[in-house]
């Protein structure tokens, strides 16, 4: 997986595997007011991380490194798989119960770690499933951006011009 993908859109498609129920990854995703943020990123990049920075502010885990998308009328849905457990991996520190959890959430963001785009305000990015875009954003996780995930997802982007 590219750890920031060309400006055209992100395919889902090509990040995880298609089957019957939907699509698989390797992923984290937390929720936030009913609204779920996917995190992307090779093994050791940051996702759990960036879950527990995301969790600090009062987001749910729906599931730490494997994740189900699906699609539903109003977009793309995020689920938990059936064999979740209720643990999170904190790197170096072993593995954690994870607190707060829930099942499943419409997909409001996929977040890509890795190099932060080098303009100030990059142009706006998709991830999509077949026709269904969702908002994309590549981040550096060293960078702290916790509260700012918690805004898009409470809030949203500014109108595109």
């Amino acid at each position: 997986m590219p750890s920031i993908p060309p400006p055209d859109d992100f395919d889902l498609s090509r990040w995880g595997s298609v089957f019957d129920q939907g699509l698989w990854g390797h992923a984290t995703a937390v929720a936030v007011d009913g609204t779920a943020a996917i995190i992307l990123g090779p093994s050791g990049s940051g996702k759990s991380r960036l879950a527990f920075d995301v969790m600090a502010f009062g987001a749910k885990l729906i599931c730490d490194d494997a994740i189900l998308l699906q699609k539903s009328d109003a977009g793309l849905r995020v689920l938990a798989p059936p064999q979740r457990l209720p643990l999170i991996e904190a790197r170096g520190i072993g593995l954690l119960r994870a607190g707060p959890m829930v099942d499943h959430a419409p997909l409001g963001l996929v977040i890509s770690l890795g190099a932060a785009p080098p303009e100030r305000l990059p142009p706006r990015r998709y991830a999509r499933w077949d026709e269904v875009r969702v908002p994309f954003v590549a981040i550096d996780c060293a960078q702290g951006r916790a509260s700012v995930i918690i805004h898009v997802l409470r809030h949203g982007f500014a109108p595109e011009a």
